[in-house]
């Protein structure tokens, strides 16, 4: 199976090409630059990768939460391409990303991820490891700081993300210790192409048209009765 997958919840284009036997990417700091950048850095990344678009199978994209802009790009391009190919998608949370990276580079089986979201919010989802693969705890959501859900203390946790600029709030919250804080982070290709794989392998495929951005944002807003 040829996989592409696409990330541009955050300022950093992420982007990889895997096959039977290898795996190729291409991460980069862009900034607000991802509407001009990421056509241009899939192409070439084919290229280097000897992948023809047609014989690609599957793509995976980082369905959020993250930069409102970059998702919109990124989930349009990932439509666009998976439409004209006819190939299914799989969204890959970028919070699970985060949390699977941590996992790959040994660091820890259970993570709190928090990203930064507004004020003293964070899009928040805790994360357990089982057969090599971050599997979320709950649910994820935006939270503030001092309501984030409880978590079990017995576990060794670390912590991942920007929101971690509130540990004292988050782990007096979680009521746990985390052992470590991994505080500046970005998805990794890597990452996103084990996850979007195993969503895959489960049954999480969708047509090109059900591609779409998880923002968690309107999650807070009250729902009419």
């Amino acid at each position: 199976m040829n996989i592409l997958a696409v990330d541009t919840s955050s300022s950093a284009c992420v982007l990889g090409v895997r096959t039977s036997d290898q795996t190729w990417t291409d991460e980069a700091i862009v900034d607000r630059s991802h509407s001009k950048e990421v056509l241009p850095r899939i192409e070439a990344l084919l290229q280097r990768a000897g992948v023809d678009k047609s014989s690609l199978n599957l793509i995976v994209y980082g369905q959020g939460p993250g930069s409102f802009t970059g998702l919109r790009i990124g989930v349009g391009v990932v439509q666009g391409l998976a439409y004209g190919l006819g190939i299914p998608v799989v969204g890959v949370s970028s919070l699970a990303c985060l949390a699977q990276k941590q996992l790959r580079l040994g660091n820890g089986s259970h993570g709190l991820v928090a990203l930064t979201a507004r004020y003293t919010e964070v899009y928040f989802g805790a994360y357990e490891a089982q057969d090599g693969i971050m599997q979320l705890l709950g649910h994820e959501g935006v939270f503030e700081a001092a309501e984030i859900p409880t978590q079990t203390a017995a576990e060794t946790w670390i912590g991942v993300g920007s929101g971690w600029n509130l540990a004292e709030t988050l782990t007096a919250a979680a009521g746990i210790k985390v052992d470590h804080i991994f505080l500046e982070e970005y998805p990794e290709a890597t990452d996103l192409l084990d996850l979007g794989e195993a969503g895959y392998n489960a049954g999480a495929a969708k047509t090109a048209p059900e591609a779409l951005p998880e923002y968690l944002r309107e999650q807070v807003a009250a729902k009419p009765t």
